[in-house]
């Protein structure tokens, strides 16, 4: 009983103020090298796999960090970081503040950084799910779970096998394009640097006096590249489809069949517990999550960024395509009766007791769908409408309907579960003492909720987050309201992080523990060994790249060993 693996990947956006609002705003790309400088100077960093494409870094105690953006936005990325895979919600929700720790103790030298190149600012991160325009990105957790047993593990199994071959020829003529268009490249490139041989001869030859650093090629030059990745990224998901809506289709026959049915209406009420609050940026309208309105299936079918679900099985996909980056081994761990279930209906929570919640209670119910021990609960009718109705109901009133003929509140469906997980921990033959504690604070909360929600504050997000908005005052303009909005999740300054410092806001994890996570990685996880091996990298001045599950040493131009992560124990 909560004994899984666990992880918590959450996305940043970045905001920067400058000195002189006439100055060019740094682009978001140049903001996030001066943050992995930053943190090159006070943790050990060595380079991820995805160090060009994505500029990923891990850190000294196992987590990650990246660049994410979108082809057509290059400039206007995020900063989305990974916690180091943890075992149990304690200690998952410990790693997550000292990731939040980490990057915001970067920022001042990173402000130093920027400075240093000509930028004068104060640079800020957000942990939030939607911007100000409505654009959505954010938090999405990830649980080793089962992904099918018996009959049904071989029935994906064999489909797998179907679907592969659907998936390797794409792949392939996709390998043979890049290459084609590496070597058209190669041969450009070439005769670039010949041309501008050529022409600074020429230059220094005639060179004037009021031109004479005059240079015919582009100061960005990865300006030149940005429209060949663009074209590439398309390609991708134009090829990916097919084989994507099919594997998609068998994870939904075969896959996580039990959390799938029997867990979704404990998902669609859980932003009453877990939900961060939100403004629609045209109506004003306050509702409980900022991701649950964008959520339009079930299951994920395709790469495409906006296809957001609640399962999103994108990290099973990209091991499905494992081939466009020349790799074979995730493909085989597809045929692992256990993977890791990525939920994308999550938001990024300030509060440690409602990220606590999301995750302990999460843990739980997991633990009952796969023992069979929610199989008798009714289940909640168009889930989708569902979640899109409750999600967007702070008076907690509004109502779904559900297989039984009954229609039930968000509180209502949680408390369904609930009385499931006290059955389930009461019978069980050893259950952990913090079993009992999540049953007993997650009672505690929803009897809360349907006393008098405004004692949560400091507690839950959303209350939170309506309350200080609520003392704003409603004749505020929207887009002051929005304002407030989005400074609730502003690290170590937002309006949460001061209602923390003055003692308003319950904490659970100590500074001291914090800042041991912020070096040291989780026992029992492939991220000890990983931090292990970072540390001893930095310390030898080794040249090695980092993965989630091997790390790969250089020993020549060609040659590379291989240290495998997944028998960590």
């Amino acid at each position: 009983m909560l004994d899984r693996l666990l992880g918590l990947e959450t996305e940043y956006a970045i905001r920067w103020s400058g000195d002189d609002p006439d100055a060019p705003r740094p682009s978001n790309r140049l903001i996030y090298d001066a943050i992995v400088a930053a943190l090159e100077r006070s943790v050990a960093v060595r380079e991820g796999v995805r160090k060009l494409s994505r500029r990923q870094r891990f850190l000294e105690n196992g987590g990650s960090l990246c660049y994410e953006f979108l082809p057509e936005a290059a400039d206007g990325g995020l900063v989305e970081a990974g916690t180091p895979e943890c075992r149990g919600p304690s200690q998952l929700l410990l790693y997550q503040r000292a990731q939040d720790r980490l990057l915001l103790e970067a920022l001042p030298e990173a402000e130093n950084i920027l400075r240093a190149a000509g930028q004068r600012g104060c640079l800020g991160l957000l942990k939030n799910c939607r911007d100000v325009e409505g654009n959505v990105y954010g938090a999405q957790e990830n649980y080793e779970a089962e992904l099918a047993r018996g009959a049904w593990l071989w029935v994906y199994r064999v489909g797998l096998v179907v679907v592969v071959p659907v998936v390797l020829v794409p792949a392939l003529a996709y390998l043979l394009v890049v290459a084609a268009l590496f070597t058209v490249l190669l041969v450009a490139l070439l005769a670039a640097l010949i041309v501008l041989l050529v022409v600074r001869l020429v230059a220094a030859l005639v060179r004037r006096a009021d031109s004479p650093d005059w240079d015919p090629f582009p100061d960005d030059i990865e300006a030149v590249f940005r429209p060949l990745e663009r074209g590439l990224v398309v390609l991708a998901l134009v090829i990916t489809m097919p084989g994507a809506a099919l594997y998609s289709g068998l994870v939904r026959g075969c896959g996580f069949r039990a959390i799938r049915r029997h867990a979704l209406g404990f998902l669609i009420s859980r932003p009453v517990l877990t939900g961060t609050g939100t403004l629609d940026p045209v109506s004003g309208a306050f509702g409980l999550s900022e991701k649950g309105p964008s959520i339009c299936a079930r299951v994920r079918t395709t790469i495409a960024p906006a296809d957001r679900a609640i399962f999103d099985i994108g990290n099973l996909h990209k091991s499905l395509f494992c081939l466009m980056e020349l790799r074979l081994r995730p493909l085989a761990g597809l045929f692992r009766a256990r993977q890791r279930l990525q939920l994308g209906l999550s938001d990024s929570n300030c509060a440690q007791q409602a990220e606590y919640l999301k995750l302990a209670t999460t843990s739980l119910v997991l633990d009952m769908a796969e023992a069979g021990a929610l199989a008798e609960l009714p289940r909640v009718r168009r889930p989708i409408a569902a979640l899109h109705t409750l999600a967007a109901d702070a008076s907690l009133a509004a109502t779904v309907a559900c297989t039984d003929g009954v229609e039930r509140s968000a509180i209502e469906l949680q408390r369904l579960y609930l009385d499931a997980a006290r059955e389930f921990v009461a019978a069980a033959p050893a259950a952990s003492l913090e079993a009992r504690e999540i049953v007993a604070a997650w009672a505690e909360t929803l009897d809360i909720l349907a006393d008098e929600p405004a004692r949560a504050f400091g507690q839950l997000d959303w209350v939170s987050k309506r309350g200080l908005l609520a003392s704003a005052g409603a004749e505020l303009e929207l887009d002051a309201r929005k304002k407030i909005d989005l400074k609730y999740h502003e690290l170590g300054v937002g309006y949460f992080a001061q209602l923390e410092a003055e003692g308003l806001a319950p904490t659970l994890v100590s500074d001291e523990e914090i800042e041991a996570a912020m070096r040291t990685a989780p026992s029992d996880t492939p991220a000890r060994r990983r931090s292990q091996l970072i540390r001893r990298f930095v310390a030898e001045d080794i040249a090695a790249v980092v993965d989630w599950d091997r790390v790969e040493i250089k020993r020549g131009l060609f040659r590379r060993d291989v240290i495998r992560l997944d028998d960590y124990r």
